[in-house]
């Protein structure tokens, strides 16, 4: 399975500063595919990339259902205040928002990592290009 390089360094735990000097001495199997320097993973275990509509559903899994019958319920079932459910209620949405937004971050990192290699190799074909011109 050929993974980007981004996600290969999340995968493996390998800074991309670390891929791209393998890369340069040719001692990690790698291809450029559409400008995107890919690497081959022989992990054949890994988890297929996911589509913004699938990450979207995967959010919605960490948001807890806010139904007015909960707090009835937990009042029932625990003997437990209204306003104890609410804060317990409150303090799983405090946690569910922000692993939802520890996960953007990370989505922000990868693609700014992603447009940084990309700028990289613009300047690279850019230059070899000036160079075959004979500039």
């Amino acid at each position: 399975m050929w993974l980007s390089l981004t996600e290969y360094s999340n995968k493996h735990k390998v800074s991309i500063s670390t891929l791209r000097r393998k890369i340069k001495s040719t001692e990690i199997e790698f291809r450029l595919d559409e400008g995107r320097y890919m690497i081959l993973d022989s992990d054949e275990q890994a988890a297929p990339e996911m589509t913004p509509s699938q990450t979207s559903s995967l959010n919605e899994q960490h948001r807890p259902s806010l139904k007015s019958d909960v707090f009835h319920n937990a009042n029932k079932e625990s003997g437990e205040s209204v306003i104890t459910a609410a804060n317990r209620l409150l303090a799983d949405l405090k946690k569910a928002y922000t692993q939802v937004l520890h996960d953007k971050e990370e989505q922000i990192s990868e693609l700014r990592e992603e447009i940084s290699d990309l700028k990289t190799l613009i300047k690279v074909l850019e230059s070899e290009n000036d160079r075959l011109r004979g500039h």
